[in-house]
């Protein structure tokens, strides 16, 4: 379908590619784009690799949160997990800490409260448990207290405000999700996805899981597949999942939940990401973030962000999915694309 790429995006202000370019123009252009991919109703209808051969794997970075909150509602469906409890009361080495007063449903929408989040300065305090948590992970030393473990660190985390009033975006609370699942299923992370979810979708290649120094796997963004793989995560939220998928993983109460306890608008835009995200995509007219999907528009439509550029949109009602790789932490204008490919009007029928 070559009228994808003449869709046109704006370009991020930051960008040194100034003005109007259309996604072909872009992809020729930025020296930072890996790859594209847009799926239809289960059929690749754009594909791209200028900078990346279709084999390789790339990182998701942020893109691979979902994995977790997937896992986590799979165990609330089956009554494991109550998401109004505190997440104390299943890691249970946490309990008597500040974690007493978050709940499961608070770390799944990253309005916990604590203390965690990642902003500018805090990743560069070395007294924010935010940097400490990336420097845990991968055996950085700390300035002050040398190197430490990335469980400690999380139970260390101090209150900040009360949980619920903002959208307070942190890779630590995904790593709290990692921490629940194998509380409540006796078995690392890897294992549970790949027993869970993995195992049920037709893949191309591995998916892999990278480990911190301790083991603990860093589902929030050190996840790796090659493109077409990337992409058929996302097709496991689209009634074309049964196309790359031997069972229905992501059921319509899942995705239900999604939608139903979404947080408002004003919720995310209270956070430091939430106008950080509305820049991203060049609009603000979604709805707030829900289950660890950093935008849900009135739609449907979900979408989530990874560092240095990677993206990741699913719109169920459309059976669509697109998915991109990048190379660059400051000009994300990627991001712009997406929504304007959803809403083209070439994906309606």
């Amino acid at each position: 379908m070559p009228e994808v790429g003449s869709i046109k995006a704006e370009m991020m202000e930051v960008s040194k590619l100034k003005g109007t370019l259309t996604l072909d123009q872009f992809l020729e252009k930025a020296e930072f784009a890996q790859a594209f991919l847009v799926i239809h109703k289960g059929k690749i209808v754009y594909e791209k690799y200028p900078r990346l051969r279709p084999e390789d794997h790339h990182l998701w970075m942020s893109c691979s949160k979902p994995t977790a909150s997937l896992i986590i509602d799979q165990m609330i469906s089956e009554g494991l997990i109550d998401e109004n409890a505190p997440i104390s009361k299943y890691i249970t080495d946490f309990k008597g800490t500040d974690w007493d007063h978050v709940t499961v449903r608070d770390v799944m929408d990253m309005a916990s409260g604590m203390d965690i989040e990642d902003t500018t300065e805090s990743r560069f305090d070395p007294d924010n448990i935010a940097r400490r948590v990336y420097e845990s992970e991968f055996g950085f030393e700390n300035e002050t207290r040398g190197v430490e473990l990335l469980r400690d660190v999380l139970r260390s985390t101090p209150k900040k405000d009360e949980p619920g009033l903002a959208f307070n975006y942190a890779s630590g609370l995904t790593q709290m999700l990692v921490l629940l699942a194998e509380a409540v299923e006796g078995d690392r992370w890897a294992q549970i996805f790949d027993r869970r979810v993995w195992s049920k979708v037709g893949a191309e290649g591995v998916l892999q899981v990278h480990l911190t120094p301790d083991g603990i796997a860093a589902a929030h963004g050190l996840v790796s597949s090659n493109l077409r793989d990337f992409a058929r995560f996302g097709m496991l939220y689209t009634p074309s999942w049964n196309k790359i998928a031997t069972e229905k993983v992501v059921s319509d109460e899942i995705l239900d939940r999604i939608y139903d306890e979404v947080r408002t608008h004003d919720f995310i835009m209270a956070g430091f990401d939430g106008p950080v995200f509305a820049d991203r995509v060049g609009v603000d007219d979604f709805i707030a973030n829900s289950r660890q999907w950093d935008l849900v528009w009135p739609d449907g439509d979900l979408m989530k962000f990874g560092l240095m550029g990677q993206g990741l949109y699913v719109s169920p009602s459309k059976d669509l999915v697109i998915v991109y790789f990048n190379v660059n932490n400051e000009d994300l204008s990627a991001h712009r694309f997406a929504r304007p490919i959803a809403t083209s009007g070439l994906f309606d029928k």
